[in-house]
Parts: C-alpha cells; sequence; structure tokens
C-alpha cells in the first residue's frame, strides 16, 4: 500500500499542464501520422493508452470528477482526430508498374559471359545451299511420279508409285546424308521401271 502511495504522490506532482496539453498533443501526432504512413489499426489501442495515463495523472492532480470530465473531452478528441482516416493516403509513385520488372531491375547486372554476337567467329554452314536447292534426281522423280500418277495403274504399281512419292516427299528441303542420297537414286530407279513398263 506504501508503494501505491508513492505512486499517487509522484503523479500529484506532475504539473497539470501534462495531462492538458502533451497527452493530447501526442494523440494528435499519432493520428496524423497515422494517417499518412498507414498503421491506423493500432490507433485505438495507443489512443486508449494515451487517455488512461491523462486519466490517472488529472486523478491524482485533481479530484475524480475532473478526471471523468478530462476522460470525457480526451475521448471526445480522440474520436474527432479519427476522422483523419478518412483522408485519402497519399500513394508514393512507383517505378516499376509491374512485378516482372521490379524483379528484373533488381537482378539485372552485369553479363556472366561476353556477348557472342561481337566476340565469336561467324558461323558458316556448308548445307545452308544445298538445303535450299533440291537435287535434279528428286525433282526428275517426282515429275515422272505425277505422270504415272494420272495414268491407269494397277493397284500394285498404284501402291509403289504412292510410297515413292512419299519416300521423295521425305528428302524435300534438306540436306541429304549418303545413305539418303543411295535410297534417292533406288527411288529414282524404281521410278524408270515403272515408266518403262507403262511407256511413259
Amino acid at each position: 500500500m506504501e508503494i501505491f502511495r508513492q505512486i499517487v504522490t509522484q503523479l500529484s506532482a506532475v504539473p497539470a499542464w501534462v495531462p492538458l496539453i502533451v497527452c493530447p498533443a501526442l494523440v494528435l501526432v499519432a493520428a496524423v501520422l497515422f494517417t499518412l504512413l498507414g498503421g491506423r489499426r493500432a490507433y485505438p489501442f495507443l489512443a486508449a493508452a494515451i487517455g488512461a495515463a491523462g486519466f490517472v495523472m488529472t486523478g491524482c492532480i485533481g479530484t475524480l470528477t475532473e478526471a471523468f470530465l478530462y476522460a470525457g473531452a480526451f475521448l471526445t478528441l480522440a474520436s474527432l482526430l479519427r476522422l483523419l482516416f478518412f483522408c485519402p493516403r497519399p500513394r508514393k509513385k512507383k517505378n516499376f508498374t509491374s512485378r516482372d520488372e521490379r524483379i528484373y531491375e533488381q537482378f539485372r547486372g552485369e553479363p556472366l559471359f561476353a556477348d557472342p554476337v561481337q566476340d565469336s567467329p561467324v558461323k558458316e554452314c556448308c548445307f545452308d545451299d544445298q538445303a535450299d536447292e533440291q537435287p535434279p534426281e528428286l525433282s526428275h522423280a517426282v515429275a515422272l511420279l505425277e505422270k504415272l500418277r494420272k495414268e491407269k495403274l494397277s493397284s500394285a504399281d498404284r501402291l509403289e508409285a504412292d510410297a515413292l512419292m512419299r519416300t521423295l516427299a521425305s528428302f524435300r528441303s534438306k540436306a541429304l546424308t549418303l545413305s539418303e542420297q543411295d535410297a534417292l537414286n533406288d527411288c529414282l530407279a524404281s521410278v524408270l521401271k515403272l515408266t518403262a513398263k507403262y511407256k511413259l
């Protein structure tokens, strides 16, 4: 009980302007900061703590009636200051419009490897021209097969002509290996046999 009396004695020695000026000023500053910076949910708890401290100091300095009058006035002020939260919060200007751009800017740096366009030699391919130009045997065989397919072929010869056409189509627009060139020559020989059979 003696400790409680000492606390009351210490609080009664506090100047009267502390609960009347300092506590409302603290609530005003807190309301403005929460309005500008965010964290508005913490305002009621902070205002209640400051108001309780002012109520206790006023009760120790004056009478209990004055303390309750102070509590009512403080509650009114805190409620009015809460109206500041309806003001729109100023938004920070963002430098990036999307999450991907922010990540790119954060991790962008010097390239790990040298630029391959500048440092590597020019790539030369020996087969580019050959890939664009078809071998003369291929175009000749395709032309003969198209003539053959217009004729009245037996079912076995028509199946063979269709198979040869599919094989020749697989050789188009690509560089032929040695085995594919041999297969092309075999196809051409088969086409020539068919044209000789049907006297084309």
